[in-house]
């Protein structure tokens, strides 16, 4: 696997200087703790540029994170945000970017808090099982994302969810110097919510962190609500970490509802290796999607 991803990094379509100065920048489309991404125009195509932020007090964890976005560069896709060129390794922090496919403006955070927005059982199973697929197909091949959380998850103007922002992502089962770090807790405050308990307490990620993510994001789609609301950030690690604290589920008592429910349950089990896999959420979501 380590090979695999020199590789990615070697195959990724590199711009030059000259390249970049003719990269059309439009409005900001969103921030983080790593970067800036904005609508664009490359090569006469609309698409999404991230900016690496070079005045970081981490400029290490930018690095990785710009590494691992490269990484899955060679992954296509229908529920991945597809990258399509970036600046050479060798170039300065204040110039690495990262040109994406344009998946259009919203989010899934951008539905779920929009009260116009309707997340029916039948858009609830669809969004769901578009993010499993995404899932899926990255733990085959031994990545974990380990930043999943609406705000990464793309929703076009198909309504279909694309997973983007791997900057957290990483080769699990690998030890190299030359591989992203695990995402610490440090430089990925605001995000809490959504950490396997595991990772929380400071160990190894594995893909069942993504699988507890996921869980956290089902039951965001079936309440439309923020996980542990106002609570504070400690007090909610504390109680996720030592009593298995996780978000109330409300009862309806409708079967393909309680299936859902117990679903998602499953997926944030505090013992990662009792958790389903990705194929094996995914087919019950595609189970539930037919019944």
């Amino acid at each position: 696997m380590l090979s695999q991803f020199k590789a990615f990094v070697e195959e990724i379509e590199i711009i030059s200087e000259d390249e970049m100065a003719l990269v059309q920048q439009g409005k900001i489309l969103g921030s983080g703790g790593f970067g800036t991404v904005y609508e664009g125009r490359y090569r006469g195509r609309n698409v999404a540029i991230k900016k690496m932020h070079p005045n970081s007090k981490n400029p290490r964890a930018v690095l990785q994170s710009f590494q691992a976005e490269t990484s899955i560069v060679s992954f296509v896709h229908p529920h991945i945000v597809q990258s399509i060129a970036a600046s050479g390794l060798q170039c300065p922090l204040a110039k690495k970017m990262i040109i994406m496919e344009f998946a259009g403006p919203r989010t899934l955070t951008n539905i779920i808090d929009n009260e116009k927005e309707i997340i029916d059982e039948t858009r609830r199973l669809k969004f769901a099982t578009h993010i499993a697929s995404a899932l899926d197909f990255i733990h085959e091949r031994d990545i974990a994302h380990l930043d999943v959380k609406p705000a990464n998850i793309l929703v076009d103007h198909r309504d279909v969810c694309k997973l983007g922002d791997f900057g957290c992502s990483q080769i699990v089962g690998e030890s190299d110097e030359n591989l992203p770090a695990s995402p610490t807790y440090s430089y990925l405050t605001g995000t809490f919510a959504y950490r396997a308990p595991e990772l929380l307490k400071g160990e190894a990620p594995t893909c069942k962190a993504d699988i507890y993510s996921l869980g956290i994001c089902l039951w965001q789609l079936l309440t439309r609500e923020q996980p542990f609301g106002s609570e504070n950030l400690y007090v909610v690690v504390f109680g996720v970490v030592a009593y298995n604290l996780r978000p109330r589920v409300p009862s309806d008592g409708q079967e393909r509802s309680c299936q859902y429910k117990n679903l998602l349950e499953n997926l944030w089990k505090p013992n990662a290796n009792v958790r389903p896999t990705a194929t094996e959420t995914l087919k019950t979501l595609q189970s539930l999607c037919r019944s």
